[in-house]
């Protein structure tokens, strides 16, 4: 339900995409099980939402539901997440009183009464924006009766799309307000069920786009797979919740690991140790083979896209399988020597190819951009080097907002150049890394005029056919391409779409190349042992850039790849995605061990990280990881952390406390709770990641030591200005609305005394005075300055974000 739309960017590279794995909406597949059979009771208001015990492991189908409850009658609106919270926090019912043989009683809602009424879905998760005619920013209830014999503990995992409370007998056991698509099971909650009637009741709020419930008393099946994946995440509290359920400790899952096995895989030592202590089996991890099977097992026997995978080692290939369909509706199964676009991971190919020609004597990465097009704005300031790295400060035409609609249409480069070459500069060349695509693009178009040959020839003269990379090219609309795997966006009902088909001239360098894991392996075997590049140019390659001020970028970036570590290995990646289509290319040097993984659907259905592949083979060498629980004794002033910390291009991570817990939320994503470990340090439970907050000598906390996977960056913490009053005269004044360019608008409105902007398809955000003509952003590193003429008249904003600003002219 909220989607995410990929433009062929790694997905290592972008600060913003942190923390993404745990908001990423993702979908149960269709359960071939009968549903829950709602037995109704003529005696009970509940009717048919009426449960003998709580059937576990089949989701509750069957509820009787309330709304919805609008927080505007005003559709056109868009609330900010203050308001939406607001909204959610204050509770219309906690429990409802049921009368016998009469219908539930209603709701009252602004002195209106809502009825309860019987609704049951077809499929496990329950879909209210189909019941509530897409209604947003609004709120629901789900309401079922569970009788049982005696009392016990259960586990219910519940879905929701968005924010979600649960109830039990008017006792609240659970509050997650966040922002996120429906994940079945995602919120593990303990439930203590009396004896007899139980009253389950769910809140539901829809913050935008899309909206519903999946709800179940977990099974042994459920509870074996949570303690599983808990154990291999290092979740030292699930894993103990788990184990009072009594379950079977030695549980194997559908890829028959246990939970011991994935804390060995993944190196939890002290949860290892956990599991020994309460009487785990301490049988052999199966071998690397076997356990890659397992990741992709779930996709056997499903009329679903596919993967491929390879997985090579010392030149010698331990791995090669794929899954699922390549044409699903054709019925062609996806085999190792499927063609697939790769997009970004095209990027290194290109720069190859400029190594290449710097060696040939034909070109150095410091020419200047100016010497291959001579009327490129600020062409002399930008070299060849700030385009392979990402640094050059030119708008990336793949986030223009007219781009998706031209994708699908011919395109010349010269046409596609001059759609972005007069586009304002990003920032200053060399003074800020980010992920480019026009860069990419400009050097595919600068190989072809230094080599006198087309991008495609080049490759295919100089690698391609070499390498004998027989199934690799550059992707073209009138060529058919036997064996080509087609893209797919995978809908929120687990059912697949054809993906937006873009004609491939609009990627060039940038992603426009096809290929198979063989072929893609074949690759990086020649380029790491010295057959593409000679070693200067390789170690130039293989070296982060390093910026103007003399730092070096999180995410480090050199020439065409990603550079980092996972658990003590060298790895050297690049990722690709595009419509339809995701890729992965990872080399952990030190090992002599490559990774390729290719899928033809957005979101993937597969296992698409190449670390978790990667740990397989090698999760004996690999460093161990720390295990996580929270530290109730640690005791602090939590206050001191609040404030925001910048993550760089705008994007901020706002750090909040209530009621002595504290809380993180980057811009653009939900809020999630995070947990202290120790004094000053805190991680997340929804996504592995972690914050050690930092003093200076007066006890002041200067930034956030944030680690996510391989990223890791020192976020300084921001000064916060003193908000002020003004005259409500002069909010009127800046009301209006403004051309940011690109086609993108900012409208500012004046509501109840405040002022807000909204950016064309953005969140509405409220902007607070500072002085009487500068505001500033709260969820952003952001600030805007109106500008008044000698004539009074407002004439423009200026708009900074993290430092780059940019005038947005007043059209109306």
């Amino acid at each position: 339900m909220k989607k995410r739309i990929l433009s062929f960017q790694p997905v290592h590279a972008v600060a913003c995409m942190l923390l993404c794995v745990a908001m990423t909406a993702t979908y149960a597949q269709k359960k071939k099980q009968p549903p829950v059979k709602a037995k109704p009771d003529p005696n009970a208001a509940y009717g048919s939402a009426f449960y003998a015990g709580i059937q576990a492991g089949q989701y509750i189908r069957t509820w009787l539901l309330a709304g919805p409850f609008l927080l505007r009658n005003d559709t056109t609106s868009h609330p900010d997440r203050t308001a939406q919270q607001k909204f959610f926090d204050d509770d219309l019912v906690t429990q409802v009183v049921p009368l016998a043989g009469k219908p539930m009683p209603p709701v009252v809602y602004k002195g209106k009464p809502v009825a309860w009424k019987t609704y049951t879905s077809g499929e496990d998760i329950v879909d209210f924006d189909k019941i509530f005619n897409k209604a947003d920013y609004a709120y629901a209830y789900a309401l079922a009766e569970i009788k049982t014999d005696s009392a016990f503990t259960s586990f219910l995992g519940v879905g929701s799309d968005d924010a979600v409370k649960v109830w039990l007998n008017g006792k609240l056991i659970h509050n997650n307000w966040t922002a996120r698509g429906v994940t079945p099971d995602e919120d593990f909650i303990e439930v203590n069920l009396a004896k007899g009637s139980n009253q389950l009741l769910i809140k539901v709020q829809d913050v935008e786009v899309g909206w519903g419930l999946a709800a179940r008393f977990l099974d042994g099946k459920a509870l074996t797979e949570r303690l599983i994946k808990a154990a291999g995440s290092g979740d030292l509290d699930e894993i103990n919740i788990l184990l009072k359920a009594k379950m079977n400790i030695n549980g194997k899952n559908s890829s028959g690991l246990t939970a011991l096995m994935a804390a060995r895989i993944n190196g939890r030592e002290e949860v290892a140790n956990v599991l020994l202590q309460k009487g785990a089996s301490d049988t052999p991890v199966p071998a690397g083979e076997q356990l890659v099977d397992g990741l992709y097992i779930p996709l056997l026997g499903k009329d679903i896209p596919g993967v491929a995978v390879l997985v090579a080692k010392d030149g010698n290939i331990l791995y090669k399988k794929a899954f699922g369909y390549a044409d699903v509706k054709g019925r062609k199964p996806v085999t190792p020597d499927t063609k697939f676009r790769i997009g970004s991971i095209t990027k290194q190919f290109t720069a190859c190819a400029i190594l290449k020609l710097q060696e040939d004597g034909k070109l150095k990465v410091t020419d200047k951009l100016s010497k291959y097009i001579h009327d490129f704005p600020r062409g002399d300031e930008v070299t060849l080097h700030h385009l392979l790295t990402h640094t050059s400060g030119i708008h990336s035409y793949t986030g223009k907002d007219d781009f998706l609609k031209r994708v699908v249409s011919p395109v010349t480069t010269e046409e596609l150049i001059n759609y972005f070459k007069n586009d304002p500069y990003d920032f200053n060349p060399g003074e800020q890394w980010r992920y480019n695509n026009s860069g990419y693009f400009l050097l595919g178009y600068i190989i072809e005029k230094v080599s006198g040959k087309t991008y495609a020839q080049y490759l295919k003269e100089t690698f391609f056919g070499p390498l004998q990379m027989t199934n690799t090219g550059v992707h073209t609309t009138w060529v058919k391409l036997d064996k080509e795997a087609l893209g797919y966006d995978k809908n929120g009902n687990a059912s697949y779409t054809p993906a937006l088909n873009w004609n491939m001239a609009w990627a060039g360098g940038a992603g426009a190349l096809y290929s198979t894991v063989e072929d893609l392996y074949k690759w990086n075997e020649a380029v790491f042992n010295g057959k593409v590049l000679e070693e200067k140019s390789l170690k130039a390659a293989f070296t982060s850039v390093v910026l103007n001020d003399g730092k070096t970028p999180p995410g480090e970036y050199g020439y065409g790849w990603g550079i980092g570590d996972y658990r003590g290995e060298h790895v050297i990646q690049h990722s690709g995605g595009l419509h339809g289509f995701l890729s992965q290319l990872a080399r952990y040097t030190e090992e002599n061990l490559t990774v390729v993984m290719l899928t033809n659907v957005v979101p993937a259905d597969a296992v698409m990280n190449p670390n978790t592949v990667a740990e397989c083979f090698l999760w004996q060498k690999m460093d161990k990881q720390t295990s996580y629980s929270v530290q109730p004794g640690v005791k602090e002033d939590v206050t001191v952390y609040i404030g925001r910390y910048d993550f760089g291009s705008g994007a901020v991570m706002t750090i909040t406390a209530d009621a002595g817990n504290l809380y993180a939320q980057l811009t653009g994503q939900p809020r999630f709770p995070i947990y202290p470990s120790a004094p000053g340090e805190y991680f997340w439970k929804v996504v592995e990641a972690r914050i050690r907050f930092v003093k200076n000598d007066k006890g002041e906390v200067i930034h956030g030591h944030f680690t996510q996977g391989t990223f890791t960056i020192d976020a300084k913490k921001l000064s916060e200005e003193p908000v002020i009053s003004l005259d409500q005269a002069i909010f009127n004044d800046y009301v209006g609305r403004y051309n940011y360019g690109d086609n993108i608008f900012i409208s500012v409105t004046n509501e109840e005394g405040k002022l807000y902007a909204q950016a064309t398809d953005q969140q509405k955000l409220q902007i607070f005075p500072v002085s009487e003509k500068e505001f500033v952003l709260k969820e952003m590193n952001a600030r805007v300055t109106f500008v008044r003429e000698a004539t009074g008249k407002i004439s423009k904003m200026i708009v900074d974000i993290g430092g780059q600003k940019k005038d947005a002219l007043r059209v109306e």
